[in-house]
């Protein structure tokens, strides 16, 4: 007996369990009078005994699978897969048989992800569409159930017998509600693509009239609601409840799905057939709080009836006052900054300032948890303090030094252009957004090539722009596009660091340290020229800590030149993190890595990801070992977490501490390590540079032009990274 004849029995078992466990409750909850109780008690007692007597006949009446051992072979040969042994047998059976429970060889090869089996199968005549098992499905629906894209693909694209997507089953289901169910967002896709439109209706119910969109919601499902609003999908639909797709996102009441429903135009006043709206739904199952967030989030106005709120500003505005807000904050906190009082006094008109325009400028074009690193008001800040420092070279320092400091002035006027014009251009330059084809023909074309290549995951196709994923790219959630050669979002440039803009986020981020080097130096040199000019002399002021610390030039800036003096100490401050930003960002371009790729690398470690790849063991004979992985939970950012991003300090605190672990890795370790693995974009600290730095031929020139659209270096070579799905190849000395 093979193990689902005794999975079947058991289900037999415990059907007879329920009924005995019915009658138990039904005597103790007294149903029948007394005396029909001992009657059907005296019924039962013969029952059994005729049972007993009649035990040793049944039990050798032989089963249907005994009846037809070759039938019971080829059913047993298709679970494993076990292609060598069907060829044999077929001979005596047919292919489409099978036993009472109607479940033919094509549905166990399907749901075991047998491949080859089931073009085998297809080939010699099976049948796709032969319903059976005990929700009467189909192969297709077998394979729809469990998410297995590559037989869904054979099933429904060959030429010999092609399965029907439209036919329900005994849960009146169709290809595309079992699709959902299964959760494997790159089934859906496939579906949608393939049958949507032409062979399959997307709000096609089911018995209750749930469409796929309903069920997405019910599962809370993002990838899977995107994708089918993407395709047109009905949210205003009522199931036999009267509930639309938003009802059933309160289920588990995840924010982004209620943002994303809302944002779509779901009502949120329609009543369920209980008289209920999204408002007592949400109050039902404990997430009113969390549906209040997603209503201001999507910017409606609960004072008036959750209509669209009426700012008093434009958005463009709105972004161009909060970009400049800090050139006034800084301007009046580095004014008064002097006494200990001041300077607290400072440092709250500072972060009081930035609150106002949080709560009252930012929401006219962004509403989020956390919105000032989406803002662009850190960009402000670095602006507003460059804007202070080049007004007080221009004002003070240079009239003073131009003639004792020749070379220093011209060199920081040279790096004042670089950085001011590498900062804008880096802000305001598209960062390398990939093309996401708008013919559904061509994104079909991409997912069947990466099908062919068994490379269809998420990986490899982007399930939020529908484009295929070229190599090093990453989906941004900010501009919700994919921008290729990610490296990470950057709030100080208020943009995406990508293939087209690295070159001058880097430029920028050099400069702006050399400028700060050279303004303090130029800032020490005005101090000594005024102090000597206006006969300081140390020894008649008192001694203060200012003085002792930073000697008798900053002393003088301390005590004259307060706003000055503040602007220095707040330059040096933000000196710290650039220096920090400038050696991270120096080693991963000389490992040939981006931000995006050592923060994987780490992320290794510790954690595995899935990808919804569901490649046949079979597939070209290759089995797939990393695709069955589970997905770890991922950490949820704190302020901390927030803090240390912002600054850079993460990642060079993963740098250290990598570093150093290799340093004292035992030799006989074979544990991973990030930083003694071959990288496959690590071509020698050399090359790793020159790429960067070169577009072309090795030419000085070539060291100034930018990419004009995605091109770029890879181990001395032009590649195109928008296109970008082999890597060139490694010289066998650059090979780890």
């Amino acid at each position: 007996m093979n193990k689902d004849q005794q999975d079947k029995e058991d289900k037999e078992d415990k059907v007879v369990a329920n009924i005995e466990l019915n009658s138990i409750e039904d005597r103790l909850n007294g149903d029948g009078d007394g005396d029909g109780d001992d009657t059907e008690s005296l019924k039962s007692t013969d029952a059994i005994l005729n049972l007993e007597n009649n035990s040793s006949a049944t039990e050798v009446e032989p089963s249907e699978y005994d009846l037809n051992p070759q039938l019971n072979k080829f059913m047993q040969y298709c679970q494993e897969g076990n292609l060598t042994s069907i060829k044999e047998i077929i001979k005596d059976i047919d292919i489409n048989d099978t036993f009472s429970d109607g479940i033919t060889g094509l549905h166990w090869a399907c749901i075991n992800n047998r491949l080859s089996l089931v073009k085998y199968l297809i080939e010699n005549g099976s049948n796709p569409n032969k319903s059976g098992g005990d929700l009467n499905a189909t192969p297709l629906h077998w394979a729809c159930r469990n998410g297995l894209v590559y037989i869904v693909d054979y099933l429904i694209t060959n030429e010999y017998h092609k399965a029907d997507p439209n036919l329900k089953d005994g849960q009146t289901y169709n290809a595309l509600h079992l699709a959902v169910h299964s959760s494997n967002i790159t089934l859906i896709i496939y579906l949608l693509l393939t049958c949507v439109g032409s062979n399959l209706y997307i709000d096609e119910p089911d018995g209750f009239n749930r469409t796929a969109l309903h069920w997405a919601c019910y599962q809370n499902d993002i990838f899977t609601i995107n994708a089918l609003l993407k395709f047109g999908a009905d949210i205003s639909k009522q199931d036999n409840n009267l509930f639309i797709p938003l009802h059933w996102s309160f289920m588990k009441g995840y924010k982004i799905v209620l943002k994303t429903l809302v944002e779509a135009g779901s009502d949120i006043f329609i009543k369920n057939d209980q008289d209920k709206s999204s408002f007592d739904i949400a109050k039902d199952m404990n997430c009113i709080n969390t549906w209040q967030k997603v209503l201001k989030e999507c910017d409606l106005n609960m004072k008036d009836n959750y209509q669209p709120t009426k700012h008093w500003i434009k958005p463009n505005t709105g972004k161009i006052i909060t970009f400049l807000s800090p050139y006034l904050f800084l301007g009046i906190s580095l004014s008064i900054s002097q006494g200990l009082l001041e300077f607290i006094l400072a440092i709250l008109i500072f972060f009081i300032g930035i609150y106002l325009v949080n709560i009252l400028i930012i929401p006219s074009y962004l509403i989020d948890d956390k919105p000032l690193p989406k803002s662009p008001i850190l960009a402000g800040i670095f602006s507003g303090t460059a804007f202070w420092c080049i007004f007080i070279w221009l004002t003070k320092i240079l009239p003073s030094t131009i003639f004792h400091n020749f070379i220093s002035n011209v060199t920081l006027l040279s790096i004042i252009i670089l950085f001011i014009w590498s900062f804008f251009k880096a802000m305001f330059i598209n960062p390398g957004f990939v093309p996401t084809p708008t013919d559904n023909s061509i994104i079909l074309q991409q997912v069947q090539e990466l099908i062919g290549l068994g490379k269809f995951d998420t990986d490899h196709f982007c399930v939020n722009t529908f484009v295929r994923k070229p190599l090093r790219s990453k989906y941004s959630r900010y501009n919700k596009k994919l921008i290729a050669r990610f490296d990470h979002y950057c709030p100080w440039v208020y943009n995406e660091i990508g293939v087209r803009n690295h070159k001058l986020f880097i430029s920028f981020v050099y400069s702006l340290n050399l400028a700060i080097l050279l303004f303090t130096y130029l800032s020490i040199k005005y101090f000594d020229i005024i102090k000597d000019n206006n006969g300081y002399d140390t020894d008649d002021e008192e001694d203060s800590l200012i003085c002792g610390i930073f000697g008798d030039e900053l002393c003088f800036g301390f005590k004259n030149h307060n706003f000055h003096f503040n602007l220095i100490i707040w330059c040096c401050l933000q000196y710290i993190w650039l220096v920090i930003l400038c050696i991270v960002q120096t080693f991963q371009i000389l490992k040939g890595l981006t931000t995006w790729e050592f923060s994987n690398l780490n992320n290794k470690l510790s954690s595995s990801r899935f990808n919804h790849s569901t490649v046949p063991k079979d597939f070209n004979d290759i089995v797939q070992e990393q695709n069955q992985q589970q997905q770890q939970p991922l950490k949820k950012p704190n302020e901390l977490n927030t803090c240390l991003n912002l600054l850079g300090i993460d990642q060079f605190i993963m740098t250290v501490k990598l570093s150093i672990g290799s340093l004292f890795k035992n030799k006989n370790d074979v544990n991973y390590d990030p930083l003694t693995i071959d990288i496959p974009t690590n071509y020698g600290i050399k090359q790793n540079w020159k790429d960067f730095w070169i577009i072309g031929d090795e030419k000085i020139r070539n060291i100034f032009y930018l990419p004009i659209e995605d091109e770029n270096n890879l181990n001395g070579q032009i590649v195109h990274y928008y296109k970008l799905y082999e890597l060139p190849p490694k010289k066998s000395t650059e090979i780890v």
